[in-house]
């Protein structure tokens, strides 16, 4: 978290070093006179923006593995204007339970048989398409500006704990021989004796029943680094300059995962956070 902070801050720090520049250019005196408005642009340069922000991830359910938690995100936006209006950029957000929920029902069966279930992270990477409507008068300020979004890239695991997350498990009957006779078996490396197909590179547990044990194996399977395909698409509000480079934005988007291990997955993203801005469209 310290490392994190101090990222935000120097960023920060950065993003309103150009603060004190326009404030000088406040009391340039201009020649030849008269001098233009304040707020009448006088550049029709690039304008880029970086906006650093926080929000809520709310996830639907998935028919194949499961709901995935809801949780908090942080992350920053940054892009470039090629025309008036269109802009290009990217945008990174962390997660810190890219995960089943708690009461996700399969995931918690195989954790409680001792499967291995990672804490996981998701990393979001994605670039980003927005149009910006003409400024409008709201709030008293003549600096705000709606906005159209869409996006796409991926969402990368990364684990802490252990390198993997078991979704849920596949069943194997074994009639005819007890539990402890297949745990000795797997403890010697000769389950195949008993299961010649099994595969228990994820882990497997053993279950007694009145015929004989039933072998547990992992089936789906989070993996370190997986990454899942991602788009979005939504919009919002930009209230820039307020002082300086310094402004805000609010962002209310949905988020699809089209292939979340066979299945689709929709959540919905609330975010707002700080927006700085330089050059002039």
């Amino acid at each position: 978290m310290k490392v994190r902070f101090f990222i935000w801050l120097l960023l920060f720090v950065v993003a309103f070093a150009p603060s004190s520049l326009f404030a000088q250019t406040q009391t340039t005196t201009c020649n030849p006179q008269p001098c233009p408005t304040p707020g009448t642009p006088t550049s029709s340069g690039l304008q880029f923006e970086i906006s650093p922000y926080g929000g809520y991830n709310w996830s639907g359910g998935n028919t194949g593995v499961g709901s995935l938690k809801n949780n908090q995100i942080l992350g920053v936006r940054a892009g470039g204007y090629v025309t008036h209006a269109f802009e290009i950029g990217a945008n990174y957000y962390w997660n810190n339970h890219f995960q089943a929920e708690d009461d996700n029902v399969p995931a918690a069966v195989a954790g409680a048989l001792g499967f291995p279930q990672a804490a996981v992270r998701g990393n979001l990477w994605e670039m980003e398409f927005t149009y910006n409507f003409g400024k409008r008068s709201m709030f008293g300020s003549s600096a705000v500006r709606p906005y159209l979004v869409a996006s796409g890239g991926g969402i990368t695991t990364n684990m802490k704990n252990a390198d993997i997350f078991v979704l849920n498990n596949r069943f194997i009957d074994v009639p005819g021989v007890a539990p402890a006779t297949l745990a000795l078996a797997a403890a010697r490396g000769t389950l195949q004796t008993f299961i010649p197909f099994i595969d228990t590179t994820d882990g497997v547990a053993f279950i007694g029943t009145p015929t004989g044990s039933t072998a547990v194996v992992a089936d789906t399977v989070v993996r370190d680094h997986a990454t899942f395909f991602t788009f979005s698409y939504g919009g919002g509000l930009k209230m820039q300059r307020i002082w300086g480079p310094l402004g805000f934005f609010g962002d209310a988007r949905g988020r699809t995962i089209p292939n979340y291990f066979g299945h689709g997955t929709n959540q919905f993203e609330l975010s707002a956070g700080l927006n700085f801005s330089w050059g002039e469209r």
